[in-house]
C-alpha cells in the first residue's frame, strides 16, 4: 500500500477544488460564511506548499510519515463534510430554484459557523461538531509542519499520461541487452536430446528462471518463446501469467483455451484436466508459466497431472523470484539464475529510451547526469527502461538532476516490492493521475480492469475532479469508502456506512434492498447487476449524489421507483436485459444522463417517449421498446432523437405479441424516429407499418456500419440501403410482404459514379417466406465476404454473378432456387442445405473451397474431384449415397464426416 500512502497531495487538490466550487461557494456567500471556508483554504494552501518535500522525506523520517497520515485522514474528513454541504446546497436549488432566498436556506447553516457568524443558525449539531473538530485539528496539523523544517516550492516533474499496454508473449528484441548468452544456453537445452531423455517423472522437463523483481525474467522467457527454432521444434506453444494466486483450475483453463484456441465456461477441474489431457495427447508442447509464487508442492502436483499426455521432449519454463518455488517445480539439477545487467548494458538500455530523437547538443549535456542515474538503477533493466521513458521528453538539466538527487533512491528495496526507480515514475505523475493510479492498488494483483467501469469508479470517488467529471464518460478513460458486499445486507449494516461512495452487490443472490439504502447520502455508484432483485425501494431516489446505477441482467426486475426523476445527478443507468415493463413518469428530470441502455414506453401511468427530449448527452447504446404504446406521434418528434449526436447504437422495438396495432400510426412514428447522422448501428424489430421511411437509406448516414430489419411483416419493399456508403453488415429477416428485391434496394444506380453497397461485408436474408426474385446479376458487391440466404422457400432467382472477396456462402432451404453459384475466387466455406441440383453442381467451379457442408440432397453430383483445395467435407442426411468411392474424394481432404447414411 506504499503507493496509496504517498497520494496525500492529490487528495489535497481534490479538497481545495471543492472549497471553491459552485454552488457551494455561492451558498457560503449568501450566509456570510465565505470567510470560514477561505480560512480553511488558506491553511491548506500553506500546507500544500510543503507537501512535495514531505512526501519525499517520509521515506527516511517516520515522524513526517505519521504527520502525512494524520493529514490524509483529516483531508478525507473535510471532503466528506464539504460533500454534505454541497449536497444540501444543490438540494435547495432543486427544491426552490437557483435563486433560493436567504430565508429558505438559512436553516441549513451548521452551528460551527454560528460561532464565527452570529447570523447563522443550527443545521445539524452532529455536522457542526465535525466542523469544530476539523478546525481544531487543522490548526494543530498546520503548526506541526514547522517541526520538520519542510521546504516550500519543492517542485516535481510533470508528465503526460500514456496508455499502458498489456503484457503478452510478444516482445521487441531490439530493446533487449545482455541476455544473448543466457538465451542461447536455455534454447540449446530445450532443443537437446539430453532434455528429452532427462524428463521428469511426468514426462516433461521444467526449467526455472529465477531472479529479483525487474531483472528481466519475463523478457528472457519472451525472447525464448518467440525464437524461430523453438517455434518450429514444438507442436504447440502456450503462455500463461500465473502471478501470486496459484489457482489450479484457472491455470488449467487458461492452458486449455490456448491449446484448443477456444474459450470454455467450465470450472470443473476434472472436466478441464481431461480435456487438456486430450488436447496435449501426443503433442510436444512448450509451456511458459510466468511469475509463479506457489510454495505448495500439492498445488504443482495437481496442475501437472495432464502434462504426462504430452510427447517426449515437452518443456516448461517457469519464471519466479523465489528459489524455493523453483525447487518444487524443476526437473533439472539447478535453476537458471538471472543476474543484473552490466553497467554498459544498462547504460545502452537507458540511452535507447531516454535519448531517442534528441538533439545532439542537448544529449551531450544530459549524458553525464544520465550515466549517474544508470548507476543508481543497479543493473535492473526494468528500472533503466522506466526512467529512460520517464525522462525522454525532458530536455532540462534541472529535471534530470531532480531525479538523480531524489531521496527515494535511498529507500531500501527489501522494505517494499516497489523498486526506487519505479516509485520515482509514480512520484512524478501529475496529481490527478496519481490519485487515480493509487486507487487501483485496492484491486488484486493481475486484476483485469474494464476501462469504462474503472472510469465510473474513479468518478464516483471524485477522483476526476469537478470539471472533468462533466465530460462525456468523463473522457478519461480510500478503501473505507468503497465496499463489495458478499453477505446479506441488513437494515443495521447500511446506516453505519455513512461515507460510502461505491457499493457493489453484483452477482449476489439478493431479492431486495432495505429502505435504509436511502440514507447513504454520499453514494455515487451502485451496482446490482446480475442479482435476483425484484424491486428497488422508493428510498433509493433520496440518493441525490448517485451518478451510476447498474441493473443489467436483473431478470426479475419489473419496475423502477416511481420518483426516479429525483436522481438529477444520475449519469449512467444500465437497465439492459431486465424485465422492465415500462419507465416511470418523471424521467425527464434525468437531464445529465450519459448512458441509458433501455427505455420502455409506458402506457397510461408510464413515461411517454417525449421524456427523452432533454437527455441531449445520451451516448452509447439505447433500446426504445414498446413503441406500440405511443399515443401521439408528436411525442416522438419531441423526443428529439435527431439531436442526440452521441448515440452509437439504436434499437427500435415494437411488441411482437401486441394485438391491436395501428399501422398508419406506426408508419408515422417510425418516420419521426429519425436519429442523428452519427449513428453507427440500427435495429428495427416488429414494426407493422406498411413502408419504411425515406431517411432509412439516406446517404448522409456516413457512419452507419450495421443494420438489422427484423419482423417487419407488412412492408412490401426494402429501403434504399445501397446508398449507405459505410454499411458493413446487413441482416434482413421475416419481412413477409417483400416478393421482389430490386432497384429500390440499391438506390440511385443510374449514376455512373454510384456503386451500391461499396463497403458491405456481411449480408443475410432469413425466413423471407414470400420472397421470389432477387434482381442482382449486375450488382458488384465489391467487398462482400459472407452471404447467407436461409429459409426462403419461394425464391426462384437470382444470385450475384461475381463476388470477388466472398469467403463464406450459406444457402439453406431454398428449394426453388435454380441458378448457378456466384464466381467467387476467394471462397473458403460453403454450406448447401436442401438445394436444387443446379445449385449444387455449380459448386464444382469453386476450386478455392477449403470447407464444404452439404445436407439433405437427393443425390451427390460428381463435383468433389474438382475441389482441389478442399480439406473438410461434411455430408449429412444424403440418403442416396451408397459409397465413398463413387464421390471421387479430393486430393487435399483432411477430414470427412458422414451422418445418417445407410450402409
Amino acid at each position: 500500500m506504499f503507493v496509496a500512502e504517498a497520494a496525500v497531495s492529490s487528495i489535497f487538490d481534490l479538497v481545495l477544488e471543492k472549497l471553491v466550487a459552485a454552488p457551494l461557494l455561492e451558498y457560503a456567500r449568501r450566509q456570510n460564511v465565505e470567510a470560514t471556508l477561505q480560512e480553511w483554504r488558506r491553511i491548506l494552501l500553506h500546507i500544500e506548499a510543503v507537501l512535495t518535500d514531505a512526501e519525499q522525506k517520509q521515506i527516511r523520517e517516520r515522524a513526517v510519515k505519521l504527520w502525512l497520515d494524520d493529514l490524509k485522514s483529516l483531508a478525507y474528513d473535510m471532503e466528506d463534510v464539504l460533500d454534505e454541504f454541497n449536497t444540501e446546497a444543490n438540494r435547495q436549488i432543486l427544491i426552490h430554484g437557483p435563486q433560493a432566498s436567504t430565508s429558505q436556506v438559512h436553516k441549513l447553516i451548521p452551528t460551527c459557523f454560528a460561532a464565527c457568524h452570529p447570523t447563522s443558525v443550527i443545521f445539524n449539531a452532529k455536522v457542526g461538531g465535525k466542523i469544530k473538530k476539523i478546525t481544531r485539528e487543522l490548526d494543530a496539523v498546520a503548526k506541526r509542519k514547522h517541526d520538520f523544517h519542510l521546504r516550500e516550492g519543492v517542485g516535481g516533474l510533470s508528465f503526460e499520461m500514456e496508455e499502458r499496454l498489456q503484457t503478452t508473449s510478444l516482445v521487441d528484441e531490439s530493446s533487449i541487452y545482455g541476455r544473448d548468452a543466457k538465451k542461447e544456453a536455455i534454447i540449446q537445452f530445450l532443443l537437446s536430446e539430453k532434455a528429452s531423455r532427462d524428463n521428469g517423472d511426468n514426462g516433461v522437463s521444467v526449467v526455472p528462471i529465477v531472479g529479483m523483481g525487474g531483472v528481466g525474467k519475463t523478457t528472457l522467457a519472451q525472447i525464448i518463446y518467440n525464437d524461430k527454432r523453438v517455434e518450429s521444434h514444438f507442436d504447440t506453444r502456450i503462455w500463461v501469467c500465473v502471478s501470486d494466486r496459484f489457482d489450479v483450475t484457472g491455470i488449467t483453463k487458461a492452458i486449455l483455451e490456448s491449446v484448443t484456441h477456444s474459450s470454455t465456461d467450465s470450472k470443473n477441474l476434472e472436466s478441464l484436466q481431461n480435456s487438456l489431457k486430450n488436447g496435449l495427447n501426443g503433442k510436444r508442447f512448450f509451456l511458459v508459466l510466468d511469475d509463479v509464487w506457489n510454495e505448495k508442492p500439492q498445488n504443482w502436483d495437481a496442475l501437472k497431472a495432464p502434462f504426462r499426455a504430452g510427447a517426449q521432449g515437452s518443456m516448461i519454463i517457469v519464471t519466479t523470484r523465489n528459489e524455493d518455488v523453483a525447487s518444487i517445480m524443476r526437473t533439472t539439477a539447478s535453476s537458471h539464475h538471472l543476474d543484473v545487467l552490466s553497467y554498459e548494458e544498462c547504460r545502452l538500455l537507458f540511452a535507447k529510451h531516454a535519448f531517442a530523437h534528441m538533439n545532439t547538443n542537448i544529449r551531450q549535456k544530459l549524458e553525464p547526469i544520465g550515466e549517474k542515474i544508470v548507476r543508481k538503477c543497479r543493473g535492473l533493466p526494468l528500472a533503466a527502461k522506466s526512467l529512460g521513458s520517464l525522462l525522454h521528453t525532458k530536455q532540462d538539466e534541472n529535471a534530470w538532476n531532480e531525479v538523480l538527487n531524489n531521496d527515494i533512491w535511498d529507500f531500501p528495496i527489501e522494505q517494499s516490492d516497489i523498486l526506487p526507480a519505479l516509485y520515482l515514475s509514480y512520484h512524478y505523475l501529475p496529481p490527478n493521475l496519481k490519485r487515480c493510479f493509487a486507487y487501483c492498488s485496492i484491486f488484486p494483483k493481475d486484476y483485469k480492469f474494464e476501462k469504462r467501469n474503472l472510469v465510473l469508479l474513479w468518478m464516483a470517488e471524485g477522483l476526476l475532479g469537478g470539471s472533468n467529471g462533466e465530460k462525456i464518460i468523463e473522457d478519461f478513460g480510500h478503501q473505507s469508502r468503497r465496499i463489495f458486499l458478499s453477505k446479506k445486507i441488513s437494515n443495521l449494516l447500511l446506516p453505519t456506512l455513512k461515507c460510502l461512495r461505491v457499493l457493489s452487490l453484483a452477482h449476489y443472490h439478493i431479492v431486495e434492498l432495505p429502505r435504509s439504502i436511502g440514507t447513504l447520502k454520499h453514494l455515487r455508484y451502485l451496482d446490482l447487476s446480475r442479482t435476483s432483485i425484484r424491486r428497488l425501494p422508493e428510498s433509493i431516489t433520496n440518493l441525490f449524489n448517485l451518478q451510476t446505477l447498474m441493473l443489467s441482467n436483473c431478470d426479475s426486475l419489473t419496475h423502477l421507483p416511481t420518483k426516479m426523476g429525483k436522481l438529477i445527478n444520475l449519469r449512467h443507468l444500465d437497465i439492459s436485459d431486465t424485465s422492465l415493463k415500462e419507465m416511470p413518469m418523471g424521467m425527464e428530470g434525468l437531464k445529465r444522463l450519459r448512458t441509458l441502455t433501455a427505455f420502455a414506453v409506458g402506457e397510461d401511468r408510464g413515461a411517454k417517449i417525449k421524456e427523452l427530449r432533454d437527455m441531449s448527452h445520451l451516448g452509447g447504446r439505447l433500446c426504445i421498446s414498446k413503441l406500440q404504446n405511443v399515443v401521439d406521434a408528436m411525442d416522438v418528434f419531441e423526443a428529439n432523437l435527431k439531436g442526440k449526436e452521441r448515440l452509437d447504437e439504436l434499437v427500435m422495438q415494437w411488441d411482437g405479441d401486441a394485438t391491436a396495432r395501428d399501422l398508419q400510426k406506426e408508419t408515422t412514428v417510425l418516420e419521426k424516429l429519425q436519429p442523428h447522422n452519427n449513428l453507427k448501428e440500427l435495429t428495427i424489430e416488429h414494426y407493422c407499418g406498411e413502408k419504411f421511411p425515406n431517411w432509412l437509406g439516406e446517404h448522409s448516414f456516413t457512419n452507419m456500419v450495421s443494420m438489422q430489419l427484423h419482423d417487419c411483416k407488412n412492408c412490401s419493399s426494402l429501403p434504399s440501403l445501397g446508398q449507405l456508403g459505410s454499411l458493413k453488415e446487413l441482416s434482413i429477416m421475416r419481412i413477409d410482404g417483400v416478393q421482389k428485391v430490386g432497384q429500390e434496394f440499391y438506390g440511385n444506380i443510374g449514376s455512373s459514379s454510384f456503386k451500391p453497397f461499396e463497403a458491405l461485408e456481411i449480408l443475410r436474408f432469413e425466413k423471407m417466406l414470400e420472397w421470389e426474385e432477387w434482381v442482382c446479376r449486375e450488382i458488384e458487391f465489391p467487398c462482400l465476404k459472407e452471404l447467407c440466404i436461409k429459409i426462403c422457400p419461394k425464391l426462384k432467382k437470382d444470385l450475384p454473378k461475381h463476388l470477388p472477396k466472398l469467403t463464406k456462402l450459406e444457402i439453406r432451404e431454398c428449394k426453388q432456387l435454380v441458378c448457378c453459384l456466384p464466381m467467387a475466387p476467394s471462397i473458403r466455406e460453403l454450406m448447401l442445405v436442401e438445394c436444387d441440383d443446379v445449385v449444387v453442381r455449380s459448386a464444382g467451379s469453386l476450386t478455392s473451397l477449403a470447407s464444404l457442408d452439404i445436407r439433405n440432397l437427393k443425390e451427390m453430383p460428381p463435383i468433389l474431384h474438382n475441389l482441389t483445395s478442399l480439406k473438410h467435407l461434411d455430408i449429412r442426411y444424403c440418403d442416396s449415397l451408397l459409397s465413398c468411392s463413387e464421390m471421387g474424394l479430393p486430393p487435399m481432404l483432411e477430414r470427412l464426416q458422414i451422418f445418417t447414411v445407410p450402409f
